[in-house]
């Protein structure tokens, strides 16, 4: 699949949530990437994100997605990375986004989940937990 191929209605993908690096909070409420989240995805996001990384079994459907064109994300600062993003559903529950940031060193197995509210709180969860993520293009 190439990146210009049409999008899909949509794949379900777990992973493990896991601790991100601390920086999302700042990225999330930077006025520029709020803007663009409110924008385009539709989504005022709680400070910070969710992080998760895909089951294994499940990382082919990330590289698909991956190809998909999204919804992008473009810095107003060249200080950040560009970046996509497509709506999604966790757990069944909660909108959300999911956010593929364009940066080499990125790791290839993890997902950045953005929401109006605290996933890991709304749904009881913590690191380890797997999610399923419905992810749409």
């Amino acid at each position: 699949m190439t990146e210009n191929e049409n999008a899909y209605e949509s794949i379900k993908i777990r992973g493990t949530i896991t601790s991100g690096a601390g920086e999302s909070k700042l990225f999330t409420e930077t006025p520029w990437v709020r803007r663009q989240f409110i924008e385009k995805l539709g989504i005022d996001p709680y400070p910070g994100t969710l992080n998760v990384i895909v089951l294994p079994e499940d990382e082919g459907k990330l590289d698909d997605i991956k190809c998909i064109r999204g919804i992008e994300i473009v810095p107003e600062d060249t200080n950040y990375c560009t970046g996509k993003g497509f709506i999604a559903l966790i757990n069944s529950r909660i909108k959300g986004a999911v956010i593929i940031p364009r940066v080499p060193d990125y790791p290839a197995t993890q997902l950045e989940i953005i929401s109006p509210e605290n996933i890991k709180q709304s749904l009881s969860l913590e690191n380890g937990n797997v999610v399923e993520i419905e992810i749409y293009g």
